[in-house]
């Protein structure tokens, strides 16, 4: 901002300097040479003065028109998502209703297994884009609703988010142990929708080859802030595709494989950033992966 009114502010000093210079000579019947000289600089210090405070009056005229453009396309462009996002529901249940319906009609087939192959896709299809939606969805939300700051318990916030995963812990044999957890001030619907975030996909990639444990343990930093980490000995990944997970729609495994929709680590990451915080992840192939949650102590919350 301040760039934009320098040349103001620069001819306007130059122009002052000049004609203070030259007001003790203006009393004088018959300027000389040196009042002469300082004279046209004090003039000519006043033309560029009024020169420099009009172009930059221009440029900020510019400048407040093209931020106005963009803030209306980008107000455009969320109405267009909304839209969107409510239109392709209806059509996606009729998908998802019609589908099931066909299966059950249909039945075994055997003499065209292939058949009910193909409803079979066009409902898992339908599903991941149901889920997509929802994504999107919570995604969006973050944008579209003000935070609303107040204290949070974080460990009251995880404790029914643990008991409700209580049904796919006990499908990897897993297990959630909370330890310390300071209180921050934070957004809580969105604190929630972040732990959510964490959690799910600690469950979601844990090891076949043992009982999944996720640590949840934090501390308050030297400067006051909060760090919060999210520890599991899950199958991990390549420490350096720790950033890539936090991409929109980014898989690092096979869909078949790990499903979901590739937006729920952007959408933490995001809430987090939103509110002057950061979202770090760290890994290690075969080993698990540590997501560690940095608030700073004047905005500590999600």
């Amino acid at each position: 901002m301040l760039h934009r009114f320098a040349p103001i502010f620069i001819g306007a000093a130059v122009g002052v300097l000049a004609l203070v210079l030259a007001l003790p000579f203006l009393s004088r019947p018959w300027p000389g040479a040196a009042e002469t000289v300082l004279i046209t600089l004090g003039a000519v210090a006043a033309a560029g003065l009024a020169w420099l405070a009009g172009h930059g009056l221009r440029q900020a005229g510019l400048a407040r028109r093209e931020a106005e453009a963009l803030r209306r396309r980008v107000e455009d462009v969320g109405i267009f998502a909304s839209a969107a996002r409510h239109d392709l529901r209806e059509p996606l249940r009729k998908i998802i209703a019609f589908g099931d319906r066909l299966t059950e009609r249909l039945g075994p087939l055997p003499d065209d297994p292939q058949v009910a192959r193909y409803a079979e896709r066009m409902s898992d299809a339908a599903g991941r884009m149901r889920g997509l939606l929802d994504e999107l969805t919570i995604w969006a939300g973050v944008n579209d609703t003000s935070t609303t700051m107040e204290p949070v318990a974080v460990r009251e916030v995880l404790e029914p988010l643990v008991a409700g995963a209580s049904e796919p812990l006990a499908a990897c044999g897993g297990r959630v142990e909370l330890g310390e957890l300071p209180d921050i001030h934070a957004d809580r619907r969105q604190c929630k929708i972040l732990f959510e975030i964490l959690l799910a996909n600690a469950i979601q990639y844990a090891s076949d080859g043992r009982p999944l444990v996720v640590s949840v343990a934090g501390e308050v930093a030297a400067d006051g802030g909060v760090v919060i980490r999210f520890a599991d000995n899950g199958i991990g990944f390549d420490d350096d595709k720790a950033e890539r997970i936090f991409l929109p729609f980014e898989r690092l495994h096979a869909r078949d494989a790990y499903p979901g929709t590739g937006i729920g680590l952007a959408t933490a990451r995001k809430i987090a950033e939103r509110h002057g915080g950061q979202l770090l992840a760290r890994g290690e192939m075969g080993i698990g992966a540590v997501f560690t949650l940095i608030l700073p102590r004047q905005k500590a919350s999600l």
